[in-house]
């Protein structure tokens, strides 16, 4: 026997099913009359076929809701609720005992993740997940599962990806609100999406969830089905439980190789024992997917920023110093403020008679030849593994020996001056008679302080200290078309190139004078260091 009684509005009908049929419509000859705009005329039947009870929509307009989901025709189980027209009943079974209310956690299902993992594959394979599920939703769920595995190739973002589960849990599982909850950085949860009888909620944050039911379930990484919690003894005096006259709830975590990164969240406020094992694991799988769907975006976002980091850094480093820098940030995750001192080379270009240039031509003309000549001379730098420092007005500010000493680096600054102006030749023979210039250089070689220098908001590789500003005052006393070099350059490469002693020369800012020299080009030529076919050693920390 059974037996269907009305829950909204309350005290309308309570009607035991002795015969076979039972009609439901409008019209005054049906056995349950219903007096709603909403309802058709021959609205649905509730029909006995053996031993159960099925409900059959006579082609109403409005349909009919079993549990949230509109069907056609649908098997009733006890504590069904239906819903036609504005009007609410449960089926129940009269047969058999009656389901006890919950006393104490005996009624109360928590599994661990870990253990529905093994029960389901922690992939939430779908194959696997349907041979557990009981055979009158293996249909359904496995349909669910297919979907999300497709969303999880074909969406365009995660939250499409999250929106969509949502969307497809309500389908298959008998629940009145959903939530989707991710940890932020505090640990807090946020909610990345809402929904209400299916729905997507404008204002997530209205949909008050308990806190402590999903909260438990990142603490146990457990999964939670509670079967009726406002008379379950840990969860009754929560706020939500009480505010919303939560019944059933299921929960479980969104877990990623032992990490819980959110949790999904369902509940039914009007029925008690809503939720079952086999729903436990169809949303552990979705909870799976959501997990690898997280960490894809975040391997996305990586390679996004990676890609970023690499262009910034190969607008200054040669690409052999990019590959070593972009391993020590991978290694210690960040760029720290650590500076050391060490022996560098550093090189000053400056392009002579540069105000008199400027003041002939428009500014976006300047710009042009600018940049046209800031790439040809950084190509060259960056060929003998040189890095670039800065670009500061017209000059060129570009370091060897750091980030990475190659050992010969006093050498291959050399060379690389050498070579900027044979590549000068070329340009200014590319360009009109207007725009041809001439640059110096100065070299010099010392201890400096190098490292990762800035703020928070901007950091960059540079170095610091007196053979800097030498190697700046060196260019500053160069003549056109040459190089300067310092006395401690000078004892680096002498013998590997021509080199003529100019003397102690006074510089500005030092008040002892400097031991200068002007490189003439190579002594042999054979000599000439082949910086690009060298393999770099080890970035020093």
């Amino acid at each position: 026997m059974a037996r269907l009684y009305s829950i909204n509005p309350p005290d309308l009908l309570n009607l035991e099913l002795n015969r076979d049929i039972i009609k439901i419509g409008r019209l005054p000859d049906n056995d349950i009359v219903l007096n709603d705009i909403l309802i058709s005329r021959r609205h649905c039947e509730i029909r006995r076929e053996g031993e159960r009870w099925k409900i059959v929509d006579l082609g109403s307009l409005n349909g009919i809701y079993v549990n949230n989901l509109r069907v056609s025709e649908e098997f009733l189980a006890s504590g069904d609720v239906i819903v036609i027209g504005n009007n609410q009943f449960v089926f129940e079974e009269l047969s058999g005992a009656p389901k006890p209310i919950l006393q104490g956690l005996d009624q109360e299902l928590v599994k661990p993740v870990a253990e529905l993992g093994n029960e389901i594959g922690i992939s939430g394979d779908p194959l696997g997940v349907y041979q557990k599920i009981n055979q009158a939703k293996e249909g359904k769920y496995f349909y669910t599962l297919y979907q999300i595995a497709r969303a999880l190739n074909s969406a365009n973002s995660l939250q499409e990806l999250i929106k969509l589960s949502l969307e497809l849990v309500f389908q298959v599982i008998n629940a009145e609100r959903g939530v989707i909850m991710l940890l932020d950085e505090k640990g807090e949860l946020q909610i990345k999406e809402a929904m209400v009888r299916g729905k997507s909620v404008e204002e997530k944050m209205d949909v008050m969830v308990s806190q402590t039911i999903a909260r438990r379930a990142i603490a146990e990484k457990a999964g939670i089905i509670t079967s009726d919690a406002k008379y379950d003894p840990r969860f009754r005096a929560g706020a939500s439980v009480i505010a919303y006259n939560i019944r059933s709830a299921l929960c479980v975590p969104i877990w990623d190789r032992d990490e819980i990164r959110g949790v999904i969240y369902l509940d039914n406020l009007m029925q008690s024992y809503a939720f079952n094992e086999d729903d436990m694991r169809l949303l552990t799988a979705i909870a799976n997917q959501v997990a690898i769907a997280l960490h894809q975006e975040e391997l996305q976002e990586q390679m996004r920023q990676d890609a970023i980091f690499r262009a910034n850094l190969a607008r200054f480093h040669s690409p052999d110093v990019v590959n070593q820098i972009a391993q020590q940030v991978k290694l210690n995750q960040e760029l720290k403020h650590q500076v050391s001192e060490r022996e560098v080379t550093v090189l000053f270009a400056d392009i002579c008679g540069f105000t008199p240039l400027s003041e002939k031509m428009r500014p976006e003309e300047l710009a042009s030849l600018l940049n046209d000549y800031f790439n040809q001379m950084s190509e060259v730098i960056f060929k003998n593994k040189g890095t670039v420092d800065k670009f500061i007005g017209d000059a060129i500010m570009a370091i060897f020996g750091a980030p990475i000493s190659y050992g010969n680096d006093a050498e291959l600054a050399v060379f690389t001056a050498i070579e900027m102006l044979k590549k000068m030749e070329e340009f200014r023979a590319s360009v009109s008679e207007s725009k041809r210039f001439h640059i110096r250089i100065g070299i010099n070689t010392g201890i400096v302080v190098a490292g990762y220098m800035g703020s928070s908001l901007r950091i960059e590789y540079t170095v610091l200290g007196d053979p800097v500003n030498v190697a700046s005052r060196l260019q500053d006393l160069a003549l056109p078309n040459s190089i300067y070099i310092g006395e401690s350059t000078y004892n680096r490469v002498k013998g590997l190139f021509h080199i003529k002693d100019l003397g102690l020369l006074s510089v500005k800012g030092k008040t002892q004078k400097i031991h200068t020299y002007r490189v003439l080009g190579f002594q042999d030529q054979s000599k000439a260091p082949f910086a690009n076919h060298m393999e770099p050693p080890e970035l020093e920390n």
